[in-house]
């Protein structure tokens, strides 16, 4: 049954991605305050997005059972709850140790929120017509970008950045007030009622899931140590360095609209994020020069908005991938799966562009690691393909 008009289900599944992947965005666009607060080194800025990712990867399989059990809707309502409460759990820790487990917590939402929110669409809308809603509910993620990167600088002047970070938790509060006297029913749970999920993950999905791993890994590096880049490298401005970010969060919010109705109306899941890889690739090819001191610090533009317009937006093809290629009794399974890979890659990219600089005081041998490892995954994404006979029938 449905339950939700579309704009309501955006809204609602939009707000629960936004708070899930938001702690990670902030350690980002923060990094320099908690260095000069903390004492930190960069690998320990790394190890925040680690701990989170890492929460999140690990539990993500196994939210994805429970939410192939208890339901779409009673599991979108705790990412929203949870999110709301460890972000403000991460704002209050007085010292690095206490952040480091807040921003484990963080992880739990990052873990259950792609696994509730994907089933709450798949309860929603039909097959074949999910590119749009997928988008936008992916797109919560570049919201928070956009956000983040540009209100939590102007948060931190203006008072200081635990109340920026608390400021945020607005956004899962209203997100449940859009779950508010909605059904509980889930269509996936009626089929299997009594019994967890069953059958072997389908091959194209675990494909997708190995592509993500890729993919993650580059992103956490390329977008953790963007801004940090721009300032002790190429001598930006905070300030400016933040605006990099949202270019990346606003660009992505269009990519993530966009792409996945072009993969499910026009060119097909692998070939879209083929495509994908290979924009992101470019993006990494002029990182590496600026860091080699071959390309202008102005080519640091063009790289955020190759960045969003192609592994940002990764995400929004592989989760439909994933809803299309899968049972619907199986979605929040599948979900798990490719979240354990994307979030296992999102843990271990920024932590070792880290420790890289830190022990070859330079950028370029992280981000020339990247750029193969981009070219890499879009020879992985012709393993995915482009249509799934589930989705078909």
């Amino acid at each position: 049954m449905r339950s939700f008009s579309k704009a309501r289900l955006s809204f609602v599944t939009a707000s629960a991605m936004t708070i899930a992947t938001f702690p990670i965005i902030a350690f980002s666009v923060l990094a320099s305050e908690l260095i000069e607060e903390f004492g930190l080194a960069r690998a320990q800025i790394g190890f925040l997005v680690t701990a989170t990712g890492l929460v999140g990867a690990l539990s993500s399989p196994m939210f994805g059972r429970i939410t192939d059990r208890i339901g779409a809707y009673r599991s979108t309502r705790g990412v929203l709850a949870v999110g709301a409460v460890t972000l403000t759990a991460t704002a209050f820790s007085p010292s690095y140790a206490l952040l480091l487990v807040a921003a484990l917590t963080t992880g739990l939402a990052n873990g259950w929120s792609n696994p509730a929110t994907n089933t709450l669409i798949v309860d929603n809308v039909e097959a074949g017509t999910r590119g749009f809603v997928t988008g936008l509910k992916q797109s919560g993620v570049q919201i928070g970008t956009f956000l983040g990167g540009l209100l939590l600088p102007l948060l931190t002047d203006l008072f200081n950045w635990r109340v920026a970070l608390v400021a945020f938790t607005l956004i899962p509060l209203a997100g449940l007030v859009g779950m508010a006297r909605r059904s509980s029913q889930s269509r996936s749970t009626q089929v299997d009622v009594g019994r967890g999920p069953s059958g072997a993950v389908p091959a194209s999905v675990r494909w997708v899931a190995i592509y993500g791993a890729v993919s993650g890994f580059s992103t956490s590096a390329m977008f953790g140590f963007l801004p940090l880049f721009a300032e002790e490298d190429q001598l930006w401005s905070a300030a400016s360095a933040g605006a990099l970010v949202s270019v990346v969060g606003l660009v992505g919010i269009g990519a993530r609209i966009g792409w996945p109705v072009v993969a499910e109306r026009r060119m097909g899941h692998g070939v879209t994020l083929r495509l994908l890889a290979l924009l992101t690739c470019a993006g990494a090819v002029l990182l590496w020069a600026a860091s080699l001191g071959a390309a202008a610090s102005w080519v640091l533009l063009p790289a955020a908005v190759l960045l969003g317009g192609g592994a940002i937006a990764w995400n929004a093809v592989g989760m439909l991938a994933v809803m299309d290629f899968s049972p619907a009794h199986m979605v929040g399974k599948s979900t798990g799966l490719v979240l354990l890979g994307f979030l296992l890659g999102i843990a271990s990219g920024a932590p070792v562009m880290g420790w890289s600089v830190d022990t070859f005081s330079t950028y370029s041998i992280g981000f020339g690691v990247i750029t193969a490892l981009l070219a890499l995954d879009a020879v992985i994404a012709g393993r995915i393909p482009a249509r799934s006979p589930v989705s078909a029938s």
